[in-house]
């Protein structure tokens, strides 16, 4: 059985929406040529809409085939054809869907020419702030990359932990792991290297590096006489 207090809420809008349409109608009749502006602008901002929203993805399907180019010199070497062709493409496609991959291209330019403290600036600027969201942790890998290169092997410790903390499911978890074992082995922290070591190859027993990690974990767990 209805409810007689919803039965009357429902007739109640029914009235109020008959009211409503029959109020609307009254109004078109009175104003036709108003109705029909309003009728012509709507469809032209659809329109318009959708003309840009065509051309948005157009632009971006465009930047991510002219990001070929760099990437294809930065694969060759060619450092001074990547760094033109980066800065051409960031005057024209600036701020679409492959804004982040550019930043990345750059990265990693400054990166292959040794310029580490930039590149890594450049990398925990993607660890935070990329996008979208799966740029991140692949950033992140690149921050302990590049500080372990640059020789700042503490601020790189900092950063595999980040990771693991962070992403301790992503796929590149493992060759983070067993570049923190190696961190801990270069700054003299045999114990923690050891541990670290065991736990990679307790995790990943069926990766290839599993017998590196046990063969390094054998080797600096010996009594040294």
């Amino acid at each position: 059985m209805v409810n007689p207090y919803f039965q009357q809420i429902s007739v109640k809008k029914q009235n109020k929406f008959r009211e409503a349409l029959e109020f609307t109608l009254h109004w078109i009749s009175g104003h036709r040529e108003q109705f029909w502006t309003i009728v012509g602008t709507v469809v032209v901002t659809v329109v318009l809409v959708s003309m840009i929203a065509q051309h948005h993805q157009k632009e971006n399907e465009e930047a991510w085939s002219q990001l070929g180019m760099p990437q294809s010199y930065l694969m060759q070497n060619k450092y001074d054809d990547a760094r033109k062709a980066l800065a051409q493409w960031q005057d024209r496609f600036h701020g679409t869907s492959a804004d982040s991959y550019e930043k990345f291209l750059k990265a990693d330019l400054l990166y292959q020419t040794s310029s580490y403290a930039e590149a890594t600036a450049a990398y925990y600027g993607l660890a935070e702030h990329g996008m979208p969201p799966d740029v991140r942790p692949l950033a992140l890998s690149a921050v302990e990359t590049s500080e372990e290169m640059a020789g700042r092997y503490t601020q790189a410790q900092a950063a595999a932990q980040q990771f693991l903390s962070l992403y301790p499911d992503h796929f590149l978890a493992g060759n983070i792991m067993l570049s923190q074992a190696r961190l801990l082995e270069l700054t003299g922290n045999i114990p923690g290297a050891v541990s670290a070591y065991d736990r990679f190859a307790l995790l990943y027993p069926q990766s290839p590096l599993a017998a590196i990690a046990k063969g390094r974990r054998e080797l600096l767990a010996k009594p040294h006489p």
